[in-house]
């Protein structure tokens, strides 16, 4: 018995293994790039709008370091109305400081069920019944302004202007792996994922 062997042919199948190699990580790293520069324009720089003035300035949560963007635009007459979305603590009083506050202005505290972008944009609609708003600023972080658009728009009617609070993050912090762009890119593009899934308001 005689066994004879192709060169050519037995040193086709690690070639073309390799080629196969090699195309799938020219697609993953495409796909990386084309991830990375919509996320531009998704999360980093999105359109966003100037506040106008509006009946409610309306922030999402949570009530971080947007609160001082949000005092400003108070301060400077946008809307006589604050609304904060705010979590509440054990003894079931809302953690936003300004909510124990007292200010030239109506300000109005509320726990959001569930505490998520969708039930703030249900919290903005029936609140929006109950004081007559016909106008709103929505104020949130830019990687957030895009996705929270969608989702306000579906619930809220009324004159709607999204405003963006624009930060400066690093690309990657081990001390606060959250305040990232890179953790922000991976949460906001899973939370579309779920807004494709549940288009209800």
């Amino acid at each position: 018995m005689t066994l004879l062997r192709d060169p050519e042919t037995q040193a086709t199948p690690p070639t073309r293994k390799k080629r196969l190699f090699f195309r799938s990580i020219a697609v993953v790293a495409t796909l990386a790039i084309v991830w990375a520069v919509a996320g531009i324009f998704l999360y980093v720089a999105p359109p966003s709008d100037e506040p106008q003035h509006a009946d409610v300035l309306f922030v999402l949560g949570p009530p971080d370091q947007r609160m001082v963007y949000a005092e400003q635009l108070m301060q400077q007459g946008y809307a006589p109305t604050l609304a904060v979305s705010s979590p509440v603590d054990q003894h079931g009083r809302f953690e936003a400081g300004i909510c124990g506050d007292h200010r030239s202005y109506r300000i109005i505290c509320f726990n959001p069920d569930p505490f998520t972008t969708q039930g703030e944009a249900r919290a903005l609609k029936n609140l929006s019944v109950q004081y007559g708003w016909k106008s709103a600023n929505v104020l949130t972080a830019q990687f957030h302004v895009t996705r929270a658009r969608v989702i306000v728009s579906r619930c809220y009617t009324g004159d709607l202007q999204m405003v963006a609070d624009r930060r400066s993050l690093p690309v990657i912090s081990l001390i606060n792996p959250t305040d990232s762009w890179a953790y922000q890119y991976l949460y906001q593009t899973a939370a579309f994922v779920k807004v494709a899934i549940h288009p209800s308001c």
